[in-house]
């Protein structure tokens, strides 16, 4: 099979999903480009996980040229032992546990946002619900002060446009602003370390910790995770997360009313949209030594491609995998939504209380919903992400 698949060029990533189901159906390892190769089956993908140290994580942009210090790799980017333990740091504030006591705000935040457009005809849930929503979350839970959480949004926007815009002046304007964000942002910094009396949260927890000798994290680390994974990480998956959420519910014929008449069916609602339509769609390892997969050689260096968005819909662990299902039970447990093994999400739990209460705030006030009439889902433009760029829908 000529495999004309480049898991890099968004615009090839637009039409990944027939490519995807040729490549599953026929081979469980594609050298899709010289020393790329793609994964898109389920099992492969979770043997690969399992093997952290022979496959260390890849760069979110394995083939671009990085300059940048280890101190400036995003969590999803490293390994242990520094991947360990600015996780555990990360967890004290995202676990289940620690995330549990801001479900009741995070629900308020979604009911003030849904009361803004209840009584309209019809919105846009991403602009006026799914991009808001994750900036006022973070925001709170990292210690952003509230001067800079409307800004949130737009320091994401701009961090991905850098490397995907194409046009190089915007590129460079978007690159221009986000350095200015994160001077700002080191100031903050400073200020909370200079503090004596602290709040409890993600800054404060990054700026405290230490290691075994004493040592703490340097300041483009702390900026690193608070800006890069928390702020970007948490709002580009979380926007792309509610959209895909509502797209598969008003696209399934009924689902959205059983929802809306049996609540106890949006945990279920949630965990299989993160099945059908998760929001990260591809990562990367890189094996420090030779190996092979399948009798394929995979040589030490090269780039093993996790396809995530195909292993989702894999026939051999779902039936009819292909379709939005709310009777699917606890098969659905085992997408690889959120990856899998010591690189799962950190922040999961918190898409989860996200996503859970967006949908319960919506079926509150919201008893009928479609999508608008020729309303076409248009997928964003980084090759790594799937989310609509607008969802329109109307209120009968």
């Amino acid at each position: 099979m000529d495999i004309a698949y480049n898991p890099f060029d968004p615009a090839v990533v637009d039409h990944h999903r027939p490519i995807i189901d040729e490549l599953r159906h026929s081979t469980p390892v594609a050298e899709v480009l010289p020393g790329v190769f793609y994964l898109p089956r389920h099992e492969d993908i979770i043997a690969v996980c399992r093997q952290p140290d022979l496959f260390r994580q890849g760069r979110f942009r394995p083939m671009d040229e990085d300059t940048r210090t280890d101190d400036q790799l995003n969590l999803g980017e490293t390994d242990p032992p520094m991947h360990t333990r600015v996780r555990k740091i990360m967890q004290s504030v995202l676990s289940p546990p620690a995330v549990r006591p801001y479900e009741p705000f995070i629900l308020q935040v979604c009911r003030d946002l849904v009361e803004r457009f209840v009584d309209h005809d019809g919105a846009d849930l991403i602009a006026e619900f799914g991009a808001p929503l994750p900036g006022a979350v973070i925001g709170h839970i990292a210690g952003i002060p509230e001067a800079f959480r409307d800004q949130l949004r737009a320091y994401s926007d701009d961090y991905i446009a850098i490397g995907n815009s194409a046009e190089p002046a915007e590129a460079a304007a978007a690159e221009a602003r986000v350095e200015a964000f994160d001077v700002e942002m080191r100031e903050v910094i400073r200020a909370r370390q200079r503090a004596t009396d602290r709040p409890r949260d993600l800054m404060t927890a990054l700026i405290e910790h230490r290691d075994d000798n004493g040592v703490g994290l340097s300041e483009d680390k702390i900026l690193t995770h608070l800006t890069k994974d928390m702020i970007v990480g948490g709002i580009e998956t979380t926007t792309h997360l509610v959209g895909n959420l509502f797209y598969e519910l008003l696209s399934t014929r009924g689902a959205y009313e059983r929802v809306r008449d049996d609540h106890s069916l949006i945990p279920m609602a949630v965990e299989e949209a993160l099945r059908q339509r998760a929001p990260v769609q591809i990562l990367f390892r890189q094996p420090v030594e030779d190996t092979e997969l399948h009798g394929v050689a995979i040589p030490a260096g090269s780039i093993v491609a996790l396809g995530y968005a195909s292993a989702n819909h894999d026939e051999s662990v779902w039936d009819h995998a292909d379709r939005y299902d709310l009777d699917r039970g606890e098969a659905v447990r085992k997408h690889l939504g959120f990856g899998w093994g010591i690189h799962l999400c950190v922040g999961a739990p918190l898409a989860r209380a996200e996503l859970v209460s967006s949908l319960q705030a919506m079926v509150e006030r919201i008893g009928h919903m479609r999508l608008a009439p020729g309303f076409t889902y248009e997928r964003v433009r980084f090759f790594m992400m799937e989310g609509p760029t607008r969802l329109d829908v109307v209120f009968d």
